[in-house]
């Protein structure tokens, strides 16, 4: 029964200390001493014995700070049936305490769902060695895709494959300070990961603090093209490439480190055929632009873009049924058909409006089954909810695309019909189906369920 109803697949590590004093460090070593374990068990949830009365409150006030729930075995003294149900009653109140669904930062592994598709294309365009980029709205799950596309491309070959993943969001603000910050990262980035491998680092220890774009790109060079790196595959991924490249492309020299930075990965991804980049972020501009700040766009018509899809129901009914067992969350059929039709697979939509609907279920067992009117009765306060990060993430769009912005509003308005806006603005259309503000049905266009939630359109 526990196993089936807390999704429960592997084994469960129980962690016993002899001492009546339940230390911190003790509870801070549990993942460690998983690790450790010649057979690994349930990766976030471990049970612990201990001869400590105070252990439950310990455990309630450690566990608020950490991804995984620890549960306090009941103590000696008690009968059979007694522990049994302390022991149901405890894993109740622990993992009906967490909800799951409110992940807001990345997630890889067994808590990654769905775009097996795109993952597959990617690791086929790494493989054979052609640049390509991911592109999508906030809060769609780019940089879960890019860390899981990381994990998977170097779990293949741990000890000849390296991925290095450099956020772009924390550049400082001043743009002529972007490149001395982001290659002195990428140098401080590569170095560890170069030694762990045995390969070449001389030229990159010795640059600069900041160093300039040749500086780093002969270092770079020297270290791919030693033969010690032949058969290691080198992959540097830039997400959020938003901050980098910034809105207003079509401005001559503005921004002239841009064209500049990409032509030097390129020219290191035509010279290496161990190295490669991917990029990731809301602009499409980086691949799609002829022109960037006045110069030629090094990658127009010579990287691929792609484009991050909505879940398929299948993959949004694992997310919702797998994330629920581990809260003791059952969901009926007919639930699941309602939230889909709603959020029609946006990760964003689906993932607030299931923990909407989970923070409304009582800790009790028997009250834990999500049904269609409780998705119903949980719609309004949802929307309510994330009426302003909705807002935020429209708003960013309309900055790095104004026209379509401002095409998708004529079609909320019904200004042109499908065929005169498809003719007007063919580019526009494009973009706006595969941000997915728009589905083409029967050769019509219609608004999806994030664009109807953000333009106040049923």
């Amino acid at each position: 029964m526990i196993e089936r109803r807390f999704g429960l697949t592997r084994e469960v590590m129980v962690y016993y200390s002899p001492y009546d004093d339940l230390q911190l460090r003790a509870f801070e070593r549990l993942p460690q001493v998983q690790e450790d374990q010649p057979r690994r068990p349930t990766q976030d949830l471990f049970m612990i014995y201990a001869p400590d009365p105070l252990t439950e409150r310990k455990l309630n006030d450690w566990t608020v700070r950490e991804p995984y729930a620890v549960v306090g075995l009941p103590l000696a003294g008690v009968t059979p049936v007694e522990a049994a149900s302390q022991l149901l009653s405890a894993l109740t109140d622990r993992l009906a305490a967490r909800n799951l669904y409110e992940e807001t930062l990345p997630v890889t592994g067994r808590d990654f769902f769905g775009r097996k598709d795109l993952l597959i294309s990617l690791a086929e365009e790494l493989r054979r060695g052609r640049v390509c980029g991911v592109f999508g709205l906030r809060k769609t799950g780019k940089t879960s895709l890019m860390k899981e596309l990381g994990r998977r491309f170097e779990s293949a070959n741990s000890t000849k494959r390296i991925f290095i993943l450099r956020d772009l969001e924390d550049l400082p603000t001043e743009p002529e300070r972007h490149v001395p910050r982001l290659l002195a990262d990428l140098t401080t980035s590569l170095l560890p990961r170069l030694r762990e491998h045995g390969l070449r680092t001389h030229e990159l220890r010795h640059l600069p603090k900041e160093p300039e774009f040749g500086e780093f790109r002969r270092a770079l060079q020297a270290t791919l093209g030693d033969k010690s790196s032949g058969d290691v595959q080198f992959v540097i991924a830039f997400d959020e490439i938003e901050s980098f490249v910034g809105p207003e492309t079509a401005h001559a020299n503005q921004r002239p480190h841009v064209p500049e930075l990409l032509g030097a990965l390129r020219s290191l991804v035509q010279e290496n055929d161990n190295f490669n980049v991917l990029i990731s972020g809301l602009t499409s501009a980086v691949l799609e632009a002829g022109l960037l700040y006045g110069r030629e766009n090094p990658l127009f018509a010579w990287a691929k873009p792609f484009f991050m899809p909505p879940l398929s129901m299948e993959s949004a009914s694992d997310l919702v049924e797998e994330l629920g067992r581990r809260m003791a969350v059952e969901w009926k059929p007919e639930a699941l058909d309602v939230v889909y039709s709603l959020t029609e697979g946006h990760v964003f939509l689906h993932r607030t409006l299931c923990a909407r609907i989970a923070g409304a279920l009582p800790r009790d067992l028997s009250g834990r089954t999500v049904t269609e009117d409780l998705v119903i009765q949980c719609v309004r306060p949802w929307r309510r909810g994330i009426a302003e990060q909705v807002h935020q993430m429209m708003l960013s769009m309309r900055r790095f695309y104004p026209e379509e912005a401002d095409v998708l509003g004529l079609i909320r308005e019904g200004v042109l019909s499908s065929d005169e806006v498809e003719e007007a603005y063919p580019a526009a259309m494009n973009h706006l189906i595969n941000l997915g503000l728009i589905a083409e049905e029967d050769g019509e266009f219609q608004l999806t369920a994030f664009s109807r939630l953000a333009l106040g359109k049923k």
